[in-house]
């Protein structure tokens, strides 16, 4: 059961991401909490996030402003380590309910669509930058911050997915060699890693297909439902 529901949630994360460019994590991490605890499931959905994003990297490789990414991915490998740090000190308690409020806190900023100012000065680059960075290192939740950011900067929507798949791409890989100096990378992990792959894979083409027909929008408030939902239960089983 275990495995079939492990295959289960990668595929349909994989299937979103490939739908709205985003996704896997904030769907897939709170499942692996529960199935294999915050400090294996981190390091496992970073593996799990390369493989998914080997493949967006590629769909997207034209649509991504390259100096944009490499400006926001620097500020933010700085902040992995600090994520990773913060992951192995404090208590699953404490970090599992903030991953809880940070899934909320997305899922209602996005559902509701609260006006943002434009930031024109790049210095805010470097900030969501790092804030991501730290967020990827110690959950791979790396994207609140990116989306947030890019929706302050107005980017069009081919933009925004390529800049998006350009920054989780270099970020995952950093956040894998800072879990791998951690010693948090078991045989288990990789092992789990590589069942993932064709759940990962079909997902993902199932996605790319079905992108054409369906409603970008309404889809979109669907997963953030769900990720609202997810959030809320996070907090409700960590504090009672």
């Amino acid at each position: 059961m275990t495995v079939l529901y492990f295959a289960g949630i990668i595929y349909a994360a994989s299937f979103v991401q490939a739908v709205v460019g985003f996704g896997l994590p904030l769907i897939a991490m709170p499942v692996l909490i529960e199935l294999y605890g915050i400090r294996a499931a981190a390091p496992l959905m970073a593996l799990i996030i390369l493989q998914q994003q080997i493949l967006m990297i590629l769909r997207y490789r034209s649509a991504w402003n390259r100096r944009t990414v490499l400006r926001i991915s620097g500020a933010a490998v700085l902040g992995i380590p600090f994520g990773v740090l913060f992951l192995s000190q404090i208590p699953e308690a404490i970090t599992v309910t903030l991953l809880g409020l940070i899934l909320i806190f997305y899922a209602l900023y996005s559902l509701f669509r609260f006006p943002v100012p434009h930031l024109a000065h790049t210095a805010w680059s470097y900030i969501f930058g790092f804030v991501g960075g730290m967020g990827g290192g110690a959950y791979n939740m790396a994207a609140p911050p990116m989306i947030i950011y890019g929706d302050t900067q107005r980017w069009a929507p081919q933009e925004f997915k390529g800049n998006l798949q350009g920054y989780f791409f270099i970020i995952t890989v950093v956040a894998i060699i800072a879990h791998g100096l951690n010693q948090s990378l078991s045989c288990e992990i990789l092992v789990n890693s590589l069942l993932a792959i064709p759940f990962v894979l079909l997902g993902a083409f199932s996605g790319f297909y079905l992108d054409r027909y369906l409603n970008p929008a309404l889809f979109r408030k669907i997963v953030l439902g769900l990720l609202l939902l997810l959030g809320i239960n996070l907090v409700l089983t960590w504090l009672r």
